[in-house]
């Protein structure tokens, strides 16, 4: 991995599946106009393998309330897109 710091690749691998998913979202959004819904490439490609939801807590300030959660969701292209980023980092320089 060379001089790169495991921050690097913590951070490479989310940007990966972040666009992953982007590319997912985009490509249902291609097959619904196209009216190809509930195909074999959708159900492969772009529809979730594992989500993972953490519900949101509050935190009752006096003056401020805060709220945080969050879900992933991960498909097969987000699993590509962080193989990438990660043979990116490995291999890079």
């Amino acid at each position: 991995m060379g001089k790169r710091s495991v921050g690097f690749l913590i951070v490479a691998i989310f940007v990966g599946m972040l666009a992953g998913n982007i590319i997912g979202e985009g490509l249902s959004l291609i097959f619904d106009n196209l009216g190809l819904q509930n195909n074999v490439v959708q159900k492969v490609l772009v529809e979730p393998l594992h989500e993972y939801e953490f519900f949101p807590m509050r935190l009752n300030l006096v003056i401020l309330t805060l709220t945080f959660g969050f879900s992933i969701k991960f498909n097969v292209l987000s699993l590509i897109a962080i193989g990438s980023a990660w043979y990116y980092v490995k291999y890079s320089y």
